[in-house]
């Protein structure tokens, strides 16, 4: 079996305004905990627009004989009951827990690293099959209550070659009030 040939590095670019706002089939990224909540940070407004994605990401969390494994990414087809705007979840789980016990820094970094891999290939894929997909939006991923420094998961992201077939550009959403 011939390896896959790495090319050029992710291409981050960067907006302000409402990650949600985006068109249909657009693939919403955001970091999570491998223990089934979504209680603080940019999850809740996640579990309030997305419930039935919340209810998939808890049911997967809960539900497993062996616990979800960091470094793994949930990737969760958009809602077609039209209840919620058509959107896909990415859950890339860079901790196993959240609060005082989340993971060290430098484990949610390596984590976030093997996470972003691991929704790539669940993408290309998907794209394979003939889903439908849209762009990729991620927010600033562990800069909140997981509590990494943005700059430091950007280079990791950064770091990640593009490998045959897999999406290349990410738009990273982050708000005004957050860049004062």
């Amino acid at each position: 079996m011939a390896s896959k040939q790495s090319s050029k590095p992710i291409s981050l670019t960067n907006h302000t305004g409402d990650i949600f706002a985006a068109p249909e089939n657009t693939v919403l990224i955001h970091a999570c905990n491998t223990q089934g909540s979504w209680g603080g940070g940019i999850a809740v407004p996640f579990k309030n627009i997305y419930p039935k994605a919340f209810e998939t990401y808890h049911r997967h969390c809960i539900s497993n004989k062996s616990p979800v494994k960091t470094g793994t990414c949930l990737l969760i087809e958009p809602d077609e009951t039209g209840t919620s705007s058509r959107h896909w979840i990415a859950c890339l789980f860079t901790s196993k827990r959240y609060g005082r016990g989340k993971d060290r820094p430098d484990e949610i970094l390596e984590n976030s690293g093997r996470a972003v891999r691991d929704l790539l290939e669940q993408l290309k894929e998907a794209e394979e099959e003939g889903r439908l997909l849209g762009g990729l939006r991620m927010c600033r991923i562990n800069s909140g209550r997981f509590g990494v420094e943005w700059g430091r998961t950007e280079e990791v992201l950064e770091d990640i070659k593009v490998e045959e077939r897999w999406r290349g550009d990410i738009e990273v959403w982050g708000r005004e009030e957050d860049l004062l």
